[in-house]
């Protein structure tokens, strides 16, 4: 199974201690918009009886595309994100990624140098959770016991249209 299918949320506050986010970017390419789509139900081609037989509401990928834009871009932004707050990828404890793959993911480590057993995952659990991927992988890493004051996190995320972006937090 490819696509699964989950919501999280993270609730953040105010902190007088040294944590909390160092920095983020966040980017956009409408290029991709149809690389990785639902075709029918929206506005463009509105949900019909023609739409349904012919397959539109359905996903529909480039395989080859997401894959080849995940591993130059998800690196542009995490590269970003480290000259932006001065940290190296050594200094990163775990990353916390949206999960289109575990190709890309793997992938993306070796193009940025961090070592895989520090990319938290669960794709192998609940396949590709879409937006809900971060929130539900942080919620696990940090009942693990994992995260503690200090941690620094790395999450990064790619989807579809291309959108595409990462951060940094430090724990506390």
């Amino acid at each position: 199974m490819f696509f699964g299918d989950g919501a999280g949320a993270a609730v953040l506050s105010h902190t007088e201690t040294d944590g909390g986010f160092l920095a983020f970017r966040l980017y956009t390419d409408g290029r991709g918009k149809w690389n990785f789509t639902i075709p029918g139900g929206g506005s463009e081609f509105p949900l019909s009886y023609e739409n349904v037989d012919a397959g539109y509401r359905y996903f529909q990928m480039n395989g080859k595309a997401v894959y080849e834009t995940g591993v130059k871009v998800l690196p542009k932004a995490i590269w970003q994100v480290l000259k932006d707050t001065g940290l190296s990828i050594n200094d990163i404890d775990y990353m916390i990624p949206h999960q289109p793959s575990i190709k890309i993911l793997k992938d993306t480590a070796e193009v940025i140098g961090l070592p895989f057993e520090k990319v938290m995952t669960n794709m192998d659990r609940y396949a590709n959770t879409s937006g809900g991927t971060i929130p539900i992988l942080l919620d696990e890493v940090n009942r693990a016991g994992k995260l503690k004051p200090g941690t620094l996190v790395l999450f990064a995320a790619v989807g579809s249209g291309w959108t595409y972006g990462a951060s940094i937090i430090r724990w506390s």
